[in-house]
């Protein structure tokens, strides 16, 4: 009979149960480019994120004064969501001005984080939000290619309000006197106006309706899986466990693992629950 392949044999590495894992996301973006509205719908509540200090001496709940300063909040604080506790967020609360010290400290924090030796510490993905209901885009799209210097952490662009930009490019074709396809023309003017500024390969989802506490961010997490390394991928699926997914959890990790990537975990001498 064959080994189970999501077992280890007794004599390796004392077995443990999988830890309490976490996916870890760091979101970008200007304020009010519905950062807070993606994160809730990605988790499926209507909540605000609880807020923890991390420290070497632990983590602790901290309570963070709305009308504070935006200088004020730490990159390095984890947000998450009591409903949820796959999922660790980070959250710049930066780029407001587009100025070198504000990308700094975004770059510092990916570039520690990435670097961490345990998978699960470290930062597996950036979600770089860029709204559409306005007219900055190049100087919201240009700190994209340079969160990530060193590249190892996927950088996915999520364009939110984009029922903002076709409402404007309604309003904008009749104003002219324009005649055409709505749909066909919104797409004329994204690829113009945002994905020439983004560059050929980038990976991106367009957003829209996020304040409605019944929409859904399934493009976002699949175009995220798709970035990730088999490793990751089994980390996350074993983490989130999302139900809209759509996925058998334990039959998609089992097939992963079987293609070599039980090994990672193993090495900390882990199994499956």
């Amino acid at each position: 009979m064959a080994a189970n392949p999501l077992t280890m044999n007794d004599q390796t590495v004392a077995r443990r149960r999988l830890p309490n894992v976490k996916f870890r996301v760091l979101i970008v973006g200007r304020a009010n480019a519905g950062k807070t509205s993606i994160l809730q719908r990605v988790c499926d509540t209507t909540e605000s994120p609880k807020t923890y200090e991390v420290t070497e001496g632990g983590r602790r709940e901290i309570h963070l004064d709305p009308t504070s300063e935006r200088g004020q909040h730490n990159i390095s604080d984890e947000l998450e969501f009591s409903n949820h506790k796959g999922y660790v967020f980070h959250d710049s609360r930066g780029l407001e001005s587009g100025t070198a010290d504000e990308l700094q400290i975004i770059q510092d924090f990916v570039g520690d984080r990435s670097s961490r030796k345990r998978l699960q510490d470290r930062l597996h993905a950036i979600w770089y939000c860029i709204p559409m209901d306005g007219n900055r885009e190049s100087l919201d799209i240009k700190p994209f290619h340079n969160i990530c210097p060193d590249k190892n952490v996927p950088v996915i662009a999520v364009f939110t309000k984009f029922e903002t930009f076709r409402h404007n490019t309604r309003s904008n074709m009749r104003l002219n006197g324009q005649k055409g396809n709505l749909v066909a023309e919104c797409q004329k003017r994204f690829e113009e106006r945002y994905l020439s500024e983004l560059g050929v390969g980038a990976k991106f989802v367009r957003l829209e309706g996020m304040q409605k506490s019944d929409a859904r961010c399934e493009e976002l997490i699949n175009t995220t899986m798709g970035t990730l390394d088999t490793a990751t991928v089994a980390l996350m699926l074993l983490a989130v466990q999302t139900e809209n997914l759509g996925l058998n959890v334990q039959y998609t990790v089992s097939r992963i693992l079987q293609k070599g990537v039980w090994r990672d975990f193993q090495y900390y001498g882990w199994v499956l629950p």
